[in-house]
This record gives C-alpha cells, sequence and structure tokens, in this order.
C-alpha cells in the first residue's frame, strides 16, 4: 500500500492521547513543557517521521496539563515525490490533534548543494525556515532522541572535533530571530529558544510507546526513503556502525549519548574560563582611542564590531590557552572558527610579530574572517562588518557614498560654528595647520593617530568652501577627532 493511499485510509477520529501510558518521554516532554513561558508559542518541527509525530502527539497531552500555545511546523524540502505525501500526512496529523500548523516550502539552490552537500545544506535550509516562524520569546521543539545525540557524537569524533563537537548536540540554545541580537545577548524574557525535549529517550521507547497506542509506519507516520540510502554518513551510522556496536555493547547508545552529557558540562567549565582569560587580552574602548580622542555617541557599540587583543598579554598565556581563547572569541561571536593552519599562523605571530602588517583569512559558507597584526594587536573583523564598512581589498561607491553621508551628519551633529565647508576624501599632498604644530601632512596625522592602514582609505575631510583649507579629520571609529587652527 502506497503512503498517499494509506493516508486517504486514515480514521477521522483522533486516537486518544488521554490514555497514554506513563512513560519517560511524556515525563521530559512534561517538564520541558513546564519551562516555557505560558505567554509565548511553542513550535513543534513536524517532518512526519515517527520521532516528530511522537513529540506532537507527547506534547497534545502534556498540554492537556500544563496549558500551553502549540503550533506544528511542516518544512517541504522539494527534493524527492514523497515530499507532497509527507505534508499531507502532517496536515492530517495536525487536524486529528486540533493544533494549528504551518507549512514552508524550500526553493534549494544548487549551488548550496555543491558547496555543502545535500545533507547540511538541507539541514542549513530548514532550520531557517523553522527560525523563519519565531518571534522572541517563542521556543522551536525538535525531536531528535538519544540515538541522534550518539550518531553525532560519532560523527564529530570522526571529523575530529574538539570538546565542543564531541559534546554533541545541546539540549537547548539560543536562537536569533528576525534581525534581533543573539539569545544570550538578550534578556531571558525575550530570548528565542531552541529545545530538544527528547534527548535522553531512546528510539526504542519512542517505537514501545506508539506500538501502545496502536500507530503504525504508513497510517501514522511516513518513513523518508533517504534515510535507507547509506551513502550518507549519518545512514551508515545508523545502519551499519551502531548496530555493530550494540551487538557487543548492548548499551552503545546510551553510553555514548551521556558522554556527550559530561562533555558538555565540561565545554561549559572552558567557556566561562575562555570568557575570564579572552576580558584579559581584549582591548577596551578607552585603550583603543588615542589620547585627546572622545568617541561619538554610538561609535562605543559601533566598535564591538572590531576586536583587538594585545599581542603581549595574549603571549603572557599558555599555548593550549591562546588556542581557547582564539577559539571561543569566534564561537561567542558565531563567526567562523580558524582552521588548524590559520591558528598556527596567529600563535606565530605572538612568538613572532612581523615587523610590517600581516593578516590571514578564512571562510565559512556563510560568513568570513580577517584578522591583521599591526602595532603590536590582533584585528579581528567578521565579514558583514568588512562589508558594511569597506575594509576589504576595495571600495565600491555605494561604500564611498556611506561614508560621505555618515561623516555629514557628524559635521552637523557638532553644531561647529564655521565656514561652510565641503566634505570629501583626502588628496595626495593634504596638509592641515594645527594649533601650535604648524603644518602637518595628514599621511603623519593617520600615523600619529593609530589609524590602521587598510582604513585610511576610510578619512574624510571638511573643506572650507572659499579656500579649500583642511579644517577637519573624521574616520568612522574616531569621529571629527581633530580640528585645524581657527583661521585670523
Amino acid at each position: 500500500m502506497s503512503l498517499s493511499s494509506s493516508l486517504d485510509s486514515m480514521s477521522s477520529s483522533p486516537q486518544s492521547l488521554g490514555e497514554m501510558a506513563e512513560s519517560r518521554a511524556l515525563v521530559a516532554v512534561r517538564a520541558a513543557l513546564a519551562a516555557t513561558d505560558s505567554r509565548h508559542t511553542v513550535w513543534i518541527a513536524l517532518s512526519g517521521g515517527l520521532d516528530s509525530v511522537m513529540l506532537a502527539r507527547l506534547a497534545a497531552r502534556a498540554a492537556q496539563e500544563c496549558p500551553r500555545r502549540l503550533r506544528l511546523v511542516h518544512v517541504h524540502h522539494g527534493l524527492q515525490a514523497a515530499n507532497d505525501d509527507f505534508e499531507r500526512l502532517a496536515r492530517r496529523l495536525a487536524s486529528r490533534l486540533g493544533l494549528p500548523l504551518s507549512v514552508r516550502h524550500l526553493a534549494l539552490d544548487e549551488a548550496a548543494f555543491k558547496s555543502r552537500g545535500v545533507e547540511a545544506a538541507a539541514r542549513e535550509a530548514r532550520l531557517a525556515a523553522l527560525t523563519a516562524c519565531l518571534a522572541a520569546g517563542d521556543s522551536l521543539w525538535l525531536a531528535q532522541h538519544q540515538d541522534d545525540q550518539a550518531e553525532t557524537l560519532l560523527l564529530n569524533a570522526l571529523r575530529g572535533s574538539g570538546g565542543r563537537g564531541l559534546a554533541a548536540m545541546p539540549p537547548e540554545r539560543a536562537l536569533t530571530v528576525g534581525n534581533s541580537p543573539t539569545g544570550r545577548d538578550l534578556p531571558p524574557h525575550a530570548r528565542a529558544r531552541l529545545v530538544r525535549p527528547l534527548l535522553d529517550v531512546s528510539r526504542r521507547d519512542l517505537e514501545t510507546l506508539a506500538s501502545q497506542q496502536g500507530l503504525c509506519v504508513s497510517r501514522d507516520w511516513c518513513e523518508d526513503p533517504s534515510n535507507l540510502s547509506q551513502r550518507f554518513d549519518r545512514n551508515y551510522l545508523r545502519h551499519t556502525v551502531l548496530p555493530a556496536l550494540e551487538g557487543r555493547w548492548p548499551q552503545a547508545a546510551g553510553s555514548l549519548a551521556r558522554s556527550a552529557q559530561q562533555l558538555q558540562e565540561e565545554q561549559s567549565l572552558l567557556d566561562e574560563l575562555a570568557a575570564e582569560l579572552l576580558a584579559k587580552v581584549r582591548l577596551s574602548g578607552a585603550e583603543r582611542v588615542t589620547p585627546g580622542q572622545e568617541l561619538e555617541q554610538g561609535q562605543e557599540q559601533e566598535q564591538e564590531q572590531e576586536v583587538q587583543l594585545s599581542l603581549a598579554r595574549l603571549g603572557e598565556l599558555s599555548e593550549p590557552r591562546q588556542r581557547l581563547v582564539l577559539r571561543h572569541l569566534c564561537q561567542s561571536r558565531g563567526w567562523p572558527v580558524p582552521p588548524r593552519g590559520r591558528l598556527a599562523s596567529l600563535q606565530q605571530w605572538i612568538v613572532t610579530p612581523p615587523d610590517s602588517v600581516a593578516e590571514v583569512r578564512w571562510h565559512s559558507p556563510v560568513s568570513s574572517l580577517v584578522v591583521r597584526l599591526w602595532r603590536d594587536q590582533l584585528w579581528w573583523q567578521a565579514s558583514d562588518t568588512v562589508t558594511r564598512h569597506g575594509l576589504g581589498d576595495g571600495v565600491s561607491d555605494c561604500q564611498r557614498r556611506e561614508l560621505d553621508d555618515r561623516a555629514r551628519q557628524s559635521w552637523q551633529a557638532l553644531a561647529a560654528q564655521e565656514d561652510e565647508v565641503v566634505i570629501g576624501q583626502r588628496q595626495p599632498g593634504d596638509v592641515m595647520r594645527l594649533a601650535d604644530r604648524g603644518r602637518r601632512d595628514l599621511k603623519r596625522l593617520l600615523q600619529e593617530a593609530d589609524i590602521p592602514p587598510w582604513q585610511r582609505h576610510q578619512l574624510r575631510v571638511a573643506r572650507r568652501a572659499r579656500d579649500q583649507a583642511i579644517v577637519a579629520l573624521w574616520h568612522p571609529a574616531c569621529g571629527w577627532w581633530l580640528r585645524a587652527k581657527p583661521s585670523g
């Protein structure tokens, strides 16, 4: 019998949730539901497979005792003909449970498949579609269980991951919602969360519970045909490796999942240590500002997009602690973590700093990072900031106009009582007349102000319209930090 015909033959009367047996899974879901805020929505990702179907049913059962606003969300990947059947099953189950359902259709990019692989590209696109449903304070529930946790640990171990990768999937983590900052920067009541209530529950437990409820495959849940293909690494582990391990060690999946849990606790302690060390080596806003400068309002927040570390303070740390700090800096901001070779280059700079400006770059499929060494500091900048401020290898006309507009607005905010001025870029041979210092070359002034070489194209000058004399200098990192000697 095909899945479509099975769906058509499903009973329209809902199966009883009130008679669901007390189980480890129900206890876990009830506790997770009680931990949510009743003012916000719990979104349950419903693929149509056994795991997500049981999570939806367990949540509906738990909500009878702990009322919450539940919604189901199904992602139609469009990768195989069976996806239409999965959507039909999701709609039928939502109707039977009396829960609202949102369906998201994906249009996956072929380029993403080539760069990331089918598994990773589909997973990332699915999470993005699910997250798009959320508002601040909502929760997104995924049905990953103990066996999935064991597979993730093995996959990451085979990829050579460190402690964070071996810790596998956390039971809960913050999610970015819309244009809001990451969850750790929001107050507790405003965080969006990704929750995995079934991580301590085995696949076998879910199958047993489904059998007790009289549920069966094809009628009540669907099996994704792609899950049988062992060309995918996770499927190979699931169908070949884990069964072999459990043949020798029957509790293998549970033991691996417990190891991941212990590693999560240890990683949490390492994160605390890394944060303390990072605070010691990172240069504060006051340390980054040249004496005599004053940051304009809002500039300190902008400076947070650029991070500078003291080379001398990093040199006081052991090599393992250096690596811990540098990785943590990236992980805590969602930046791509430096590959082993790039990390070795950064540590070599700490030991033997180059005589001139040096830089290394690396990237992930979604962002890139550049780190430059200049004047005993490591300057870190992520791709979105590089793009916005034009700190890359070239500057677009749009970026030039943006800098001009920002400088003009900043000048107006000064309410300076000067003659009419024209704001533009510096020109070769530009000089400026300073009180008690005479005429000074702009290139020398930029060096004295510690403006990095790769940022000097951002300089804007205010010239008196009547004689083109330079009256002030502006840079996004400093504002109007230098004014000329008054005329007359």
